[in-house]
């Protein structure tokens, strides 16, 4: 079924796997097996770690954005300045954001006359 869905691709295609159990049958239909290995010397080394560190800093930091705004749109909510939420408050809202939405909607209706919507969806400040 995977080689299936593989032979439907088209133009240049980069998977990036770990954890290869058969790999005599991945080697069929990946021919080309590009290995990563950290940098031998020590500056370099050193400067590649500081370089992943900010990386998966960068990739938690937008994993838990995107889950923000996966639950506001679940939610029918629509937040424009979600941006301007800073990265260590942004880390923190994503673990409880289901919570939080209910209390946030609730404090944004009770503290604005006349509540914005933009296609069906409720617009509120990251402040709120």
């Amino acid at each position: 079924m995977f080689q299936k869905l593989i032979k439907k691709l088209s133009g240049p295609i980069l998977i990036l796997g770990s954890q290869i159990s058969d790999s005599d049958k991945l080697t069929m239909l990946f021919p080309y097996n590009i290995e990563i290995k950290p940098p031998q010397n020590d500056s370099d080394l050193a400067s590649w770690e500081t370089k992943l560190k900010e990386d998966m800093k960068t990739v938690l930091f937008q994993d838990s954005r995107n889950h923000i705004a996966e639950v506001l749109a679940a939610s029918d909510i629509d937040c424009d300045d979600l941006n301007s939420v800073c990265h260590a408050d942004t880390m923190l809202l994503s673990n409880c954001i289901e919570e939080i939405v209910a209390s946030a909607v609730s404090h944004h209706l009770t503290g604005t006359k006349d509540p914005e919507y933009r296609n069906g969806k409720l617009v509120i400040s990251a402040k709120r």
